[in-house]
């Protein structure tokens, strides 16, 4: 994929880092490290205008996610329901145990489309 008209930096000086690649069909963005509370904030206003400029699909690649507090639940969650009312897919990728745990005891695997591969969320 090339790179697509949305940019969002990475975030020095943070325990996170993003990568966003696109074509015109579909968006990745990519996290790694923790999505909390020092995090969600910055992560959010990309993916908000990923999921407005997404002809099909925007997948959160939190392959390299190692960490997820309620803020970052947070952001999940409205990228969920901003994706439903754009017409949008919008795809998880979170493989990391620690990751997976959170989202069982929050409760919220229902609510968002999980995939266990970038593969998979891209097929």
């Amino acid at each position: 994929m090339q790179g697509g008209p949305v940019k969002i930096a990475p975030m020095e000086g943070t325990a996170l880092s993003t990568t966003v690649s696109a074509d015109g069909r579909l968006a990745v963005l990519a996290l790694a490290g923790e999505l909390d509370l020092g995090t969600a904030d910055d992560v959010w206003p990309g993916l908000e205008r990923l999921l407005a400029t997404a002809a099909e699909a925007v997948v959160l690649d939190g392959t390299a996610l190692e960490f997820v507090d309620s803020s970052g639940l947070r952001v999940l969650l409205r990228g969920a329901k901003l994706a439903e009312s754009e017409g949008t897919a919008f795809r998880v990728v979170a493989p990391h145990p620690v990751v997976q745990r959170v989202l069982d005891l929050a409760g919220v695997r229902d609510a968002l489309d999980l995939r266990p591969s970038l593969a998979d969320a891209l097929a």
